[in-house]
């Protein structure tokens, strides 16, 4: 053993491994190369082998990144990440033999369609890291060399060009975790980062998540950190007020719940003698001592970092989770949000956000609208669910459906997961003496197992039906409902056991039967696209850049004619591709306003019932009971609330209906979230170009290559640009109707949430259907007007952005006189040429 095997082991908190490493003389190349079989025979226990293999993987990352990494360690990292699907199919049996293939047995099924598990995204390879590296040497080459010539227009425009390359960040993929409390989100999420202990969970019953958390990679150090983030004083005096109405409620019908809400979120800060106080006792400077930066105008973020997950989950529990047991102050609701930052992680979230979402909401509209906000940006969502009520129980489906438009329509979502979690919790007597499985086959077989292999039959043919049940639920709930929504690409599901994944004790299930592994495998696959689109975005811009200075230094005289040439065909080529944009989106603007016009004249005819059933007067709701409030709560809400059992009110939405009914399929055709349509604007923006294929030949072993070389790295970072702005503009516009409804309603919103006293709800109820019934023509004829205004808007911005940036191109690469006095770059193209394929990529039309 050598000083680097002893200094990583006891920085790493493995001291008590020592003498094992020494007695295998593992030294710093072989300590390099260990694999998960090693892993196994090193450190015998689950536990403290999988936090020893994510730390092993992060510093063979950091040594590959460096360029020190043997050859013979990149292929063992690569065949690692390659062998993770083969396990699952087949699993290993471990060195101590605590893990069993599991036995075969009949089923009394068809075997379910198993979630598509697609082969890993490679690691970024070495040719690739060999390339960025090349490529970052080549800008801090040319910056130094451009740094020592006179200011020039061109070359603050060259110098711009290389820094900006150097800065510019994508943004991070946002996968929202959805499930009422209990769920297991929490525990999902802890085993999945390989940290028992880092969000805190529900080991105590009555506790539960009610802030917002969002789970990321610490790039900058080794501590695990959280920034809590608060709301404004105003926002809490304002909850304050709407939380001591609802207490002092003396109606016969108030809401029970609302009353419980109110009251726990009061004691919870000021104790229990806090409910009898005033306003203005409860907002002095005394209470919030602890929490300066609640007070501050300026800095509203408290920063808390820590050297373990569990000491951070211990010092965060009070921000993060409601519980009468705990003997502290409660901060969680004051908080906004909280962002948990996790080291050696790099891997999994180095581009990826975790979003756990709270099962209950409570009519909080800073939240409320937060929550709103942050849904329509998760490109993925993780619905959590204990697997004893996921097929049966009504309450997620709720959600996703009223969530549904938020995410789709009007959000990025690409993909839906359902996990249903704590599968190891069967009892194999009852599961298999049920009516539906007594005396079959399947029973017969696994009575004569062992107790291990009996319940891990139970808990696989259970994950198999429950894997069908939801298949056939989510076309019903969703796909017969939405018939624009392909099932088959955007709905999976997960059966796991974050338990088991974490048992070293005679464990039922091999790990990656309990399906974790997969599923982290989804996370390190969608971060790994993302590092590689970065890769090669750089890569192009460097070697475009590189292009058009070499191209730009050459005293070739003929070149002046050419240059000349080709800047009027690219400039008459680029006005004919724009007609084709103008073309397409002229006959969506068509196409949707007749689809409008059908839908303002389905509202107008319609609304005012629907509103009623839905919202205003909800048979469910029939009695009145403490409904009141709920809709006193909408009110002061601008029209949406989002319940203590985390169901959805959207008046606003719900008044759009017809119209949203009208357009919904043709706007998916327009705007799809995952791949391309034949109508879809992202597969126009993604075949616009101004080079074609003939010119491109033409010119193809002359120096006007290289302006072509520019050019066409600057058309697709531009594309890039524009999809992601489109997706952008595109929730936006979708939101407008019910932006434009919310306009006409607030008026009657502020005035119904000023009503109290007896007959609240009557005088309410009549008020609503009163504005609507008085409103409906100019609220739906505006909002028709602001969606076409906003799709007008947005081609106009498209082309106005093509023609602008282009032009601009086209005139720094082909009016910019060969006159300058450049640095030579021809070494710096020289040694970039090998890596020409990836500036040359394919451009995939999805964002």
């Amino acid at each position: 053993m050598d000083n680097f095997v002893r200094d990583k082991l006891t920085e790493w908190n493995f001291s008590e491994y020592i003498d094992r490493f020494k007695d295998e003389e593992i030294d710093k190349e072989s300590f390099l190369l260990l694999d998960e079989k090693a892993f196994a025979n090193l450190i015998p226990k689950l536990g403290p082998r999988y936090k020893f293999q994510e730390k092993h993987k992060a510093i063979q990352k950091e040594l590959e990144n460096d360029g020190t990494a043997t050859d013979s360690q990149v292929q063992t990292s690569s065949t690692m990440a390659w062998a993770s699907l083969d396990q699952a199919a087949a699993p290993s049996i471990s060195p101590q033999g605590k893990r069993k293939n599991p036995p075969t047995f009949p089923s009394t099924s068809t075997p379910p369609k198993q979630p598509c598990f697609s082969k890993p995204t490679q690691p970024t390879s070495k040719f690739e890291r060999q390339a960025m590296k090349a490529a970052e040497t080549c800008v801090t080459q040319v910056l130094e060399k451009l740094k020592t010539l006179p200011k020039k227009e061109f070359i603050d425009y060259l110098k711009g060009k290389m820094t900006k390359l150097r800065t510019g960040v994508k943004n991070k993929v946002l996968v929202g975790v959805f499930g009422k409390t209990g769920a297991g989100k929490s525990s999902l999420i802890n085993a999945i980062l390989g940290e028992p202990n880092c969000l805190p969970n529900g080991a105590n019953i009555s506790a539960c998540t009610s802030v917002m958390i969002q789970v990321e990679a610490n790039m900058t150090n080794y501590s695990y950190e959280a920034e809590i983030e608060f709301i404004s004083k105003k926002e809490w005096e304002d909850d304050i007020k709407s939380h001591q109405d609802v207490m002092s409620d003396e109606n016969d019908n108030k809401n029970e719940e609302l009353v419980r809400v109110a009251t726990a979120k009061i004691q919870a800060f000021y104790g229990k003698y806090g409910v009898g106080k005033s306003l203005k006792d409860l907002m002095k400077g005394e209470h919030f001592r602890e929490i300066p930066e609640f007070l501050s105008p300026t800095n509203t973020v408290k920063m808390i970092s820590c050297g373990t997950a569990s000491e951070l989950s211990g010092k965060i529990a009070c921000y993060t989770r409601s519980d009468n047991k705990m003997e502290v102050k409660h901060y969680w609701p004051l908080v906004k949000c909280v962002t948990i930052k996790v080291p050696n992680t790099k891997e999994l979230l180095e581009h990826i956000v975790l979003l756990d979402l709270p099962g209950t909401g409570d009519c909080n509209k800073t939240r409320d609208n937060m929550w709103k906000s942050h849904l329509s940006q998760c490109s993925s969502v993780w619905i959590v669910n204990d697997i004893q009520r996921a097929a049966s129980e009504r309450e997620p489906w709720m959600i996703l459906e009223s969530s549904f438009s938020y995410l789709i329509q009007g959000g990025e979502c690409e993909n839906i997961t359902f996990i249903c979690t704590k599968t190891d919790d069967i009892n194999p007597k009852n599961y298999l003496g049920s009516p539906v499985l007594k005396n079959t086959e399947l029973h017969l077989d696994l009575e004569k197992k062992g107790a291990a292999e009996r319940k891990r039959g139970c808990i696989q043919h259970r994950n198999e039906q429950a894997k069908i049940m939801l298949g056939e639920r989510f076309n019903d709930e969703v796909v017969k409902k939405k018939p624009f929504i392909q099932m088959e690409k955007i709905f999976q599901v997960f059966t796991v056991s974050a338990e088991e994944f974490q048992n070293d004790e005679n464990p039922i299930l091999e790990q990656e039967q309990t399906e974790i592994p997969q599923l982290k495998q989804v996370l390190e696959d969608m971060n790994e696209r993302h590092s590689k689109t970065a890769v090669k975005d750089y890569i192009s811009g460097v070697y475009g850049i590189l292009s058009l200075i070499k191209a730009a230094n050459s005293n070739d005289s003929t070149m002046v004619e050419m240059k000349s040439n080709m800047y009027q065909l690219l400039k008459d080529s680029l006005e004919e591709q724009l007609s084709t944009i103008t073309s397409l989106m002229t006959k969506h603007y068509n196409d949707l306003k007749k689809l409008l016009s059908e839908g303002v004249a389905n509202s107008k005819k319609s609304c005012l019932q629907i509103a009623k059933e839905k919202v205003i007067t909800p048979e469910a709701r029939k009695d009145g009971r403490g409904y009141h409030r709920t809709l006193s709560s909408l009110c002061r809400n601008k029209g949406f609330c989002r319940s203590t059992n985390g169901d959805i009110t959207d008046l606003n939405k719900t008044l759009a209906e017809s119209m949203y009914a009208a357009i919904n399929e043709k706007f998916a055709l327009i705007f799809p979230n995952a791949g391309t349509t034949g109508e879809s604007i992202y597969k126009k923006i993604c075949n616009f170009s101004i080079i074609s294929d003939n010119m491109a030949k033409e010119w193809e072993n002359t120096p006007m290559s290289l302006y072509l070389m520019f050019l066409t790295t600057e058309e697709n970072f531009l594309k890039d640009k524009l999809k992601r702005d489109v997706l952008l503009r595109k929730k936006v516009i979708y939101e407008s109707l019910t932006d434009e409804v919310q306009i006409i309603m607030c008026p009657c919103y502020e005035e119904a949430s000023k009503i109290s006293g007896k007959g609240t709800l009557k005088k309410t109820q009549e008020l609503l259907v009163k504005h609507i019934d008085s409103s409906k023509n100019p609220m739906f004829d505006n909002a028709q007007k602001k969606m076409l205004e906003g799709f007008e808007n947005l081609r106009e911005y498209i082309e106005q952005t093509l023609r602008t940036e282009l032009l601009e191109s086209l005139k720094r690469s082909l009016k910019t006189p060969n006159s300058l006095s450049l640095p030579d770059v021809s070494e710096q193209l020289e040694n970039m040429e090998t890596y020409k394929m990836l500036a040359l990529r394919e451009r995939t039309s999805q964002i």
